[in-house]
């Protein structure tokens, strides 16, 4: 029997706390709330079933270069530090772009329920959906009255353990994090997690796992469970990607869906520098047998993503080299204190795309945090 996320339960961590609300990370910027100009992009009322020209198509298992129709009703979902703020600024500069409605909680950036929705005057609906949850395939069918496809995405677990460690320790000022010792923090963390993560589902534990529905209280031993479980998340994502292949992923949700460079391109956001941790085997042991959940899903989700890399067809390797030099064009454009939001970044046509124009408002956009980002879209909506 296939298993769902509901069948999991939706017990809801301390972390995930309904009430949240979500300390501003977005100063850095103090950017003007006004970031969506009225005469560029302005968010419109659009029904997102029509497609929009694009490129891309799929054809017996290959995945090619094509000239087709975009796909704009997109469900992402938002995991914990595994690069989805940037997917999430993707997304919204998407729905911004091409004036799609992006759905949005009528206050804080999380929403479990359509009932904290900003609500929108029939028959008009929502397209974009990438705003920090916990999946349940019940409520993703509730989002759009129309079919959506779903996107996730992974990070090895060592990895993002690492990270969000830091980040919630030195951003968010994490009781349990901040009550180890600063010294060896990860190699204490990771040693004595009977003593500092106690919690089934934490920041630094299986939070992956809780991201994408898992039921709170499964053990390792449930095998054919969480097997079951996988198989049911893999039918209801249309792409997960992975974090290590980041790029590649990119082009690869690009084909999928028929979009273009433009609807790629990306600034890494949301990132906190810390120093390099080693671990040694017997703690790479251990944060495996903790975390033996946010292990399956990387595995089983490297696995699949890997089969459907070598499914790729029309030079895949080529066209992910040339979006790595849009990117570095890209990065160097909006590095550049003079360019304004009218300025232009031309790119030229290429094999897997027709040429386009960057303007400088997207580098704006890069360059806004979720908060502020979210409170612009917000105001946008609520003018409908």
């Amino acid at each position: 029997m296939m298993m769902t996320a509901d069948m999991f339960g939706l017990d809801v961590p301390w972390f995930y706390g309904k009430n949240l609300q979500i300390r501003p990370l977005d100063n850095v910027y103090q950017i003007n709330s006004s970031i969506l100009p009225e005469t560029l992009h302005p968010v419109s009322i659009l029904n997102s079933t029509e497609p929009i020209e694009g490129n891309g198509r799929v054809e017996e298992g290959k995945i090619k270069y094509n000239k087709g129709q975009k796909i704009t009703s997109i469900a992402f979902l938002k995991v914990h530090k595994a690069g989805s703020t940037t997917m999430q600024n993707l997304f919204f500069r998407f729905g911004i772009r091409h004036n799609l409605n992006v759905l949005l909680p009528k206050t804080g950036n999380y929403m479990f329920n359509m009932s904290e929705a900003i609500p929108l005057k029939p028959p008009n609906v929502y397209s974009i959906f990438a705003c920090h949850t916990r999946y349940s395939k019940s409520f993703y069918d509730t989002l759009f009255p129309t079919s959506s496809l779903k996107i996730g995405i992974v990070r090895k677990p060592v990895d993002r353990i690492i990270s969000a460690a830091y980040y919630y320790r030195d951003v968010f000022n994490d009781p349990y994090l901040k009550r180890i010792p600063q010294a060896n923090f990860i190699h204490n963390l990771i040693g004595q997690q009977e003593k500092y993560d106690t919690s089934y589902f934490s920041r630094t534990k299986n939070t992956m796992a809780n991201d994408f529905g898992f039921r709170k209280g499964i053990q390792a031993t449930d095998t054919e469970a969480i097997q079951s479980y996988l198989e049911s998340l893999n039918s209801d994502f249309l792409l997960v990607m992975v974090v290590e292949k980041f790029d590649e992923s990119l082009v690869m949700m690009k084909r999928l869906l028929s979009w273009s460079f433009l609807d790629i391109i990306y600034l890494k956001t949301n990132s906190h520098q810390h120093k390099p941790v080693v671990l040694n085997k017997e703690e790479e042991d251990n944060v495996r047998k903790v975390n033996f959940l946010d292990f399956a899903i990387y595995e089983y989700f490297t696995e699949i993503f890997d089969k459907k890399l070598q499914s790729m067809e029309d030079d895949f390797g080529g066209e992910v080299t040339f979006f790595r030099k849009i990117l570095s064009k890209v990065f160097t454009f909006c590095s550049d204190k003079n360019v304004k939001d009218d300025t232009k970044l031309f790119i030229n046509e290429s094999r897997w795309d027709d040429e386009f124009n960057v303007l400088g408002v997207e580098c704006r956009w890069m360059n806004t945090g979720e908060l502020n980002f979210i409170k612009a879209l917000r105001e946008k909506i609520m003018k409908i």
